[in-house]
């Protein structure tokens, strides 16, 4: 029996399926792409079949989490068609937008005030909005969380959303720069670099990282109560972070603060009107 994850999930693999078809003129590999669409269903009907068939460990918790696991596909996926509709980078507009707000190129400025032990952290806490991501659920998991379905539907239909905006407004950010900027690093600084060099890049607005690290600071705070502060300040952390390691421009976060609030505030709401 498919939960309403799964049905989310299946929605938004057909309509990118659909966009690759419209757009397989502009989109190199578009089979490759239609194939791995296929794959992840398959993958979420079967998935959902061991655990209604089994309805034992691990096959429940692997159904309930696998859509976390998805995202390591779905981001680059969509940053790979983040040119099929407007076939240019948005970035030098953002760029004049970002100096007319901030005035200064913060994202190139400051990782040039930080040393290398500095950059190092704040790659760390750039890095610790994927921990945030599964973590705290799997903690409460065992003691079945009344919110843990509540919180995959909000956090899968954000990064959704998001991952749509980034299929329509193409912007790579600075991370070009990073190179110039942002040394070799000892631990978390290569550890991020491999990431980035194992999907295009790219999909810099707004940012997801952002708008992610909302919604899972606030349900971090729903799982592990009495921890408030903690999940206030790794949220402003991690936003600081996506500037400071020049991963997106500072507009680019702002109005990922923006879009994650909309996601906040309306997509709890969805999740109880589709349960109804």
């Amino acid at each position: 029996m498919l939960n309403i994850i799964d049905k989310l999930l299946l929605l938004y693999e057909l309509l990118l399926t659909v966009h690759v078809l419209l757009f397989n003129h502009t989109v190199p590999d578009w089979i490759d792409h239609l194939q791995l669409n296929f794959i992840i269903t398959a993958w979420i009907f079967f998935s959902a079949w061991l655990a209604n068939r089994f309805n034992r460990q691990p096959f429940k918790f692997i159904h309930t989490f696998y859509p976390l696991f998805l995202l390591i596909w779905h981001y680059p996926q969509a940053c790979e068609l983040q040119y099929s509709i407007i076939p240019f980078s948005l970035d030098p507009i953002l760029i004049k937008w970002d100096l007319a707000i901030f005035q200064l190129p913060l994202y190139s400025i400051l990782p040039q005030k930080l040393n290398i032990f500095g950059l190092e952290i704040f790659h760390f806490f750039y890095f610790g909005y994927y921990l945030l991501l599964g973590v705290p659920a799997w903690i409460v998991y065992k003691k079945r969380h009344s919110k843990i379905s509540e919180y995959l539907f909000v956090i899968i239909l954000t990064t959704s959303f998001h991952q749509w905006l980034l299929i329509f407004l193409p912007a790579d950010g600075p991370i070009p720069l990073r190179e110039e900027i942002i040394p070799d690093g000892i631990l978390m600084i290569p550890i991020m670099n491999l990431i980035y060099k194992l999907h295009p890049g790219g999909g810099a607005f707004p940012s997801l990282h952002v708008a992610g690290a909302m919604i899972t600071c606030v349900y971090a705070n729903i799982f592990l109560p009495g921890r408030k502060w903690f999940w206030i300040i790794a949220f402003w952390l991690i936003t600081l972070s996506t500037i400071v390691c020049s991963f997106h421009y500072p507009i680019d976060s702002l109005v990922g603060l923006f879009t994650g609030w909309i996601c906040y505030i309306y997509a709890p709401r969805i999740y109880d009107y589709v349960r109804k």
